[in-house]
């Protein structure tokens, strides 16, 4: 990005501080997963003992789970990000340019078509794994989803969902981020919002939209227009968990592998265009990967998530 406004000096920073960053981020993730579920099996006791006749009432249960859902998950990174991270080496201020209508409608393909096309191949990969370890998978968010009624499923993930994680993965992650360059920022915050999910397929899908939203923001200096792709994208899972007729579904899927197309020939004819800038630190990018490789809590905070998202699938 090519920032107009006043740049950031920077304190003086050792390889050991900057190594230090990488460090405070993995363990800030590591922690907002952890406390997620462990609020999430308290606040689910205490409503079973505590308030029952909500708890199994068929019309408030549901609305009961939801809230108690939201702010397991959505709680713990609100907090803990701007916490853990205040430290962090501030990054140079992003100017607002939002997106034009066409550069929308574009985004919104691109979005759409790189998100269903990693969730195919997170599909394929999982049913290989299905086949080789002979036991069966399944997915929570869709189990989840499925236990709400077709209403409370659309504001919780056409509205709520699309807010929050816009907030805590792209307005206070991201910009906390940015004093360790534009590359960086985008990658962390992108792995932090695919770790979030907890839930293996979800992982490649929630990394790879993470990268593009991340990248918008940049682009954009708002979080609005991804608000918005990401109610688009949520509210299309939502639309095809419906009773479409025939029709409708051989449309949906025409649209789904014809938006896949359209995002792999977008990303071929921009992918030299785009520019990241390498934030306000007096380090190459070389030694910022080398020292996001030589954090010990980095490869902690991989190895557990992937270890508990894989572990979701099959339980």
């Amino acid at each position: 990005m090519t920032q107009e406004m006043t740049p950031y000096t920077p304190k003086p920073m050792s390889r050991r501080d900057l190594r230090k960053c990488y460090s405070r981020f993995s363990i800030s993730v590591i922690l907002m997963v952890a406390l997620a579920q462990l609020m999430g099996a308290g606040l689910y006791y205490g409503a079973a003992r505590f308030f029952p006749q909500y708890y199994r009432d068929a019309f408030w249960g549901p609305i009961l789970a939801l809230a108690i859902n939201d702010v397991s998950v959505y709680l713990p990174g609100l907090v803990l990000f701007p916490l853990v991270l205040r430290r962090m080496p501030k990054g140079n201020p992003i100017p607002v340019d939002r997106l034009s209508l066409w550069e929308f409608v574009q985004a919104a393909v691109f979005s759409f078509g790189v998100g269903y096309g990693c969730s195919l191949l997170t599909s394929l990969s999982i049913y290989g794994l299905e086949h080789l370890t002979g036991q069966s998978t399944s997915n929570v968010v869709d189990s989840f989803s499925a236990s709400l009624p077709i209403w409370l499923t659309a504001v919780a993930f056409v509205l709520v969902a699309p807010v929050m994680e816009e907030l805590i993965f792209r307005r206070i992650l991201l910009r906390r981020l940015l004093g360790l360059g534009d590359v960086s920022a985008v990658v962390l915050s992108a792995l932090a919002f695919a770790l979030f999910h907890a839930n293996l397929y979800q992982t490649a899908y929630a990394f790879v939209l993470g990268l593009v939203f991340g990248a918008i923001v940049l682009l954009t200096g708002s979080i609005r227009d991804t608000i918005l792709l990401h109610m688009f994208i949520n509210g299309f899972s939502v639309v095809m968990q419906l009773n479409l007729p025939d029709e409708a579904l051989v449309a949906a899927s025409v649209f789904i592998y014809l938006s896949i197309g359209i995002a792999i020939a977008m990303f071929l004819a921009v992918r030299l265009g785009y520019h990241m800038e390498p934030g306000p630190l007096p380090f190459s990018a070389r030694e910022k990967r080398r020292a996001c490789r030589r954090s010990v809590w980095f490869w902690v905070m991989l190895v557990l998530g992937l270890a508990y998202s894989a572990a979701t699938i099959f339980l």
